[in-house]
């Protein structure tokens, strides 16, 4: 093969940049490194005066500021000098999960922050692009956790294990009511919470009176770990009060479940009833009186009522044998269907409960087995009613005493993952309801694990379940990575990026490169022979070209371009050969990086022209720029 020189002169070469997205990997290894400097945090949100950890370098060196937690792996080090972007916990928290209507998150107790610095984002993240791969926590059941993207809108999108199947879950559309508790993110005592939220969608936040938030239920299988926050009420003047709304409220002609976990202990210490009562829509309304302005307030009243949709109690230590087992009832004050489970429950252990009225029927199920059946007694027509739904109580330790009669009904014990559904749960929804198992995590009836936010490059993954506290912080959340395939992760996405493409216009005259310079076409194949053998110099014979190579001033090859077919070489017209190439230096810049030897010409050069028109040209214009 004959190589034959020729260098390109300036107007030859043209440099248009352009955007595409690229898909980049980053891993537990390399993601402080300079070409890469994302950032992994992790947290808790100061909401409760806790410090949060921060990674910080606009122009500066990286440093922590000194006020917050010490966390040398993840912000003080060099790698991050280039990362131009400032994450505050808080700041995300104020930003992307407060005050979203009817989807508001909140940061979990745990969480981990991914954080794509601006060099790497460009103009967002592309949606559905994101994969993670987590091998820190390990079970018997999966090797890691795999957790991708899905787009809910053009600014940002919902993270999901794609290892678990929510097909067999209760409909969302179906959840009218959903309090677990999880927003709290430390343990804390509650002598007013002014809002317990509903996370249905529906917005039936409630107000809780003398609460104890302690760490939730735990799990099953392969680790015993608390998951979530639970509701613990001290049997004297705990409650959730949830005001009257229609969608908590049902007809006798409707199917409706309710879903909850629950720790009784074996005795009670309210114990004017035989009953101490979960959940109750008989004992208390709202009504208006006037005050001393003759004003018309609003108050609660305790007062009992014989109709409701639902009533759940547990029997105290007055029943005896019956004590500690579930009596759950509907009422039209005339005729009542109750009821009541087989299992005593009075063990401090955490059971699942589940009142489902379905079609003439009303059932108990205790930890995904139904205990209880009953055919609903007669006509059953008018259990609706106005009255508010208290948790942990029937009356109100604040409300208007005077229409209380023995006592309150205080529960003494904790609540957790409370769920009304607008229909008759079945069998299979019910028994993932009541499994709690680590990697499963069905109790929580949702694959969502985090969110993504695309034009901002924050990754978040904050879930109250603890098999994803220690996603991408290593296996005991301290960054202890140990760079096996069981203790790691990488992180796959896809994000904007500025490319230059280069066209290089190649010419070939007509009278130039006519002869083949391979030396095996020579007499003798003597390359510095002069004359070729007899058969080179036919007027049939003319070379081809199959390959074009691109050299910088310096002689370093820096592309090759193998053509799909030959190409003849013209003796009669001028040829000229349009090379476009994509040069995608370490930020997408027009750079061979390593082959740009220190002090010799830059590959690219920007020029100005007198009437301020930008050009580029490859190397200097005084010497020979690229050859073919």
């Amino acid at each position: 093969m004959a190589e034959a020189y020729k260098p390109i002169n300036g107007g030859g070469v043209q440099l248009r940049p352009f955007n595409t997205y690229k898909r980049w990997i980053v891993d537990h290894v390399n993601y402080r490194n300079d070409l890469y400097s994302h950032s992994v945090l992790k947290g808790i949100s100061p909401e409760h005066s806790e410090k949060i950890n921060v990674s910080e370098s606009i122009g500066l060196p990286a440093y922590r500021e000194v006020d917050e937690i010490d966390n040398s792996n993840s912000n003080s080090t060099t790698f991050l000098n280039s990362k131009h972007q400032k994450v505050v916990w808080s700041g995300l928290n104020q930003m992307f999960y407060k005050h979203r209507a009817r989807n508001e998150h909140d940061l979990y107790a745990s969480a981990s922050i991914f954080s794509i610095p601006h060099n790497r984002l460009g103009d967002g993240v592309r949606p559905e692009s994101v994969i993670i791969t987590d091998t820190s926590t390990s079970s018997s059941n999966n090797d890691f956790l795999l957790i991708k993207d899905s787009k809910l809108d053009e600014y940002h999108g919902k993270l999901y294990d794609d290892n678990i199947d929510t097909g067999s879950y209760a409909p969302y559309g179906n959840l009218i009511g959903y309090w677990g508790f999880n927003d709290e993110v430390v343990p804390r005592y509650a002598k007013l919470d002014r809002v317990v939220e509903d996370r249905s969608g529906y917005l039936n936040d409630g107000k809780g009176i003398n609460i104890n938030y302690t760490p939730g239920i735990y799990t099953t299988g392969d680790y015993e770990l608390p998951s979530g926050t639970k509701a613990t009420f001290d049997g004297s003047t705990s409650y959730i009060l949830v005001n009257h709304n229609r969608k908590l409220d049902f007809f006798e002609s409707e199917d409706y479940s309710i879903s909850m976990w629950s720790i009784i202990p074996p005795s009670q210490s309210a114990d004017e009833y035989n009953y101490n009562w979960l959940l109750s829509k008989s004992g208390t309304y709202r009504d208006f009186t006037e005050d001393k302005k003759r004003k018309q307030v609003m108050y609660n009243r305790n007062i009992e009522t014989d109709i409701y949709p639902f009533d759940v109690k547990i029997g105290n230590q007055n029943l005896l044998s019956d004590s500690g087992k579930i009596f759950a009832s509907i009422s039209n004050g005339v005729l009542t269907t109750e009821v009541t489970s087989s299992t005593n429950l009075n063990d401090s252990i955490a059971h699942h409960v589940v009142f489902n009225k379905t079609g003439s029927n009303l059932e108990l199920w205790v930890d995904g087995t139904r205990e209880s059946i009953q055919p609903l007694r007669g006509n059953m027509k008018g259990i609706h009613n106005k009255y508010d739904m208290v948790m942990g109580s029937k009356f109100l330790s604040d409300g208007y005493g005077e229409d209380t009669n023995d006592g309150l009904g205080t529960f003494s014990g904790s609540l957790d993952e409370i769920r009304i559904y607008n229909k008759a749960l079945t069998q299979t929804e019910i028994g993932l309801l009541s499994d709690n198992d680590y990697v499963t995590g069905s109790a929580y009836q949702t694959s969502q694990v985090g969110e993504i936010f695309y034009k901002h490059g924050i990754v978040v993954v904050s879930d109250p379940r603890p098999l994803y506290r220690y996603v991408l912080v290593g296996g005991t959340g301290n960054w202890d990575y140990d760079n096996s395939i069981n203790n790691g992760w990488n992180v796959k996405y896809k994000s904007t990026k500025e490319l230059h493409e280069i066209n290089v216009l190649c010419e070939v005259g007509s009278n130039e490169f006519n002869i083949s310079q391979n030396p095996t076409l020579k007499k003798n194949n003597d390359v510095n022979a002069s004359l070729l053998k007899p058969f080179v110099t036919g007027s049939d014979f003319k070379p081809y070209y199959t390959t074009i190579g691109l050299y910088n001033p310096n002689g370093d090859l820096i592309a090759i371009g193998k053509l799909a077919s030959a190409i003849q070489n013209r003796d009669d017209v001028d040829i000229t050969i349009n090379v476009r190439l994509d040069l995608d230096g370490a930020f997408g810049a027009p750079s061979t990086g390593s082959l740009e030897p220190i002090g010799k010409p830059k590959t690219v050069v920007e020029t100005t022209n007198s009437k301020g028109k930008k050009t580029y040209i490859w190397g200097k214009t005084d010497i020979p720029n690229i050859s073919i």
